[in-house]
């Protein structure tokens, strides 16, 4: 099962920079008439400029030497995911919202909502007739949708200059589904908050037509970079209930992922009944998110 971890890797990189793009809501009027909330705003704005043009070196300049993530990662971190996701998901789309600016002192503290989408086209074989080669494409087609709720933080410099000082994402989750994983239902519950190296349940409900088998894999594991490769074990989709999973979070006080790796598949025979064909019709991941009660506390 290489292939689904060489999809996750990606994945899990775009679910820690979702720090990417700002649109401010019907809250922009308040921000024009406060001179320093005003100035945040501009401020996020020119850094999503720098982003969405893929400046890197501009992207740079917006963090502070001694940024540091609520998951431990650096600027340097930040640039490379950047980097790696742009090259798995070239046509990445964001649409984020401002909800929020308030001043504390010499920080400011951004309150973000962001949602994302993505389509992940297959390979073809250069030698499949242009007409097929259509189909399929669109047949085995990838999207993704994700969303996520987070906090920058930012501190003003002497010279009235801001830095991106660190930010903690609260909540994400993101899906990526294949075939005709995009068209069935699936509910994947964990919890937002675990404590230290406490057991906890995460759970996997698909609604699929009868004649799909579903296997599936539950995992979850540390939030860092490189991100993690977890082992995977898959199991055959209950017909009632749920396919759950406990696990025990880490006792290093790092956040985690939760991950539903789930392939479906189709089994016919032919006439005679000698020989069985199993057709792959579709693989989703979901990713969510589990915080640590005491990892999210930024370093301010």
């Amino acid at each position: 099962m290489n292939k689904p971890m060489k999809i996750l890797k990606p994945l899990k990189l775009f679910l820690v920079i979702s720090l990417l793009s700002f649109t401010a809501n019907a809250g922009t009027l308040e921000y024009m008439l406060n001179s320093e909330k005003k100035d945040a705003y501009f401020f996020m704005k020119n850094y999503d400029k720098a982003v969405q043009k893929y400046e890197l070196e501009k992207v740079k300049d917006f963090f502070d030497d001694q940024y540091k993530s609520s998951d431990g990662f650096s600027s340097n971190d930040i640039l490379s995911m950047i980097k790696k996701t742009r090259q798995a998901f070239p046509d990445m789309k964001y649409k984020s919202k401002i909800n929020d600016i308030s001043i504390y002192d010499d920080v400011v503290v951004v309150q973000i909502t962001d949602v994302s989408k993505a389509k992940v086209y297959p390979s073809i074989d250069s030698n499949v007739k242009k007409s097929l080669a259509k189909r399929l494409k669109k047949e085995k087609m990838g999207v993704l949708d994700g969303s996520s709720s987070f906090v920058v933080y930012l501190r003003k410099m002497p010279n009235g200059s801001f830095k991106i000082i660190s930010d903690t994402t609260m909540m994400e989750q993101t899906s990526l589904k294949y075939g005709v994983a995009r068209k069935i239902k699936m509910d994947f519950k964990t919890p937002v908050f675990v404590q230290n190296g406490k057991q906890y349940d995460i759970a996997l409900t698909i609604d699929k037509p009868e004649d799909i088998v579903a296997l599936a894999s539950l995992s979850r594991e540390e939030i860092k970079y490189p991100p993690v490769e977890s082992k995977e074990k898959y199991r055959k989709i209950p017909v009632e209930g749920p396919l759950e999973r406990y696990v025990k979070a880490n006792d290093k006080n790092l956040n985690e992922y939760a991950t539903a790796s789930v392939g479906f598949t189709k089994v016919s025979v032919n006439e005679e009944k000698t020989k069985a064909r199993i057709e792959m019709l579709g693989m989703a991941y979901i990713v969510k998110r589990i915080n640590m009660e005491k990892a999210n506390n930024a370093q301010l």
